[in-house]
């Protein structure tokens, strides 16, 4: 995956907005490009700034989900999570990983 950016498509996302489950193309899905070119993911800063930026697209995808309705708030949060699990994934880096299973508290390593 390119350092410049990371494309968050949830499917989570799709199969719970009852109208998108039909989408059969990921283009149909609802996405948000995250740039991050700017940011060095070999400090906490970067990857924080990064994991912040995924969660803030995440949320922006989720939004039809966003609802004071109980059962459709926990579809919010699970399709937020899940969204910026995948998208952690998809970038690849161990730092990022790290952060996004430990928090603040995570070991960053270094890279080459």
């Amino acid at each position: 995956m390119s350092k410049r950016l990371t494309q968050l498509l949830p499917l989570a996302a799709a199969l719970a907005i009852g109208g998108l489950a039909q989408a059969s193309t990921p283009k149909e899905l609802p996405s948000v490009v995250v740039k991050y070119g700017d940011l060095s993911l070999n400090t906490r800063t970067g990857v924080a700034r990064l994991h912040t930026r995924l969660r803030n697209a995440a949320e922006q995808v989720c939004a039809p989900l966003n609802s004071r309705v109980l059962g459709l708030r926990e579809q919010f949060e699970r399709c937020v999570s899940d969204a910026v699990a995948d998208s952690v994934a998809a970038v690849g880096n161990a730092n990022l990983s790290r952060y996004h299973r430990y928090g603040k508290r995570a070991e960053l390593v270094a890279s080459n």
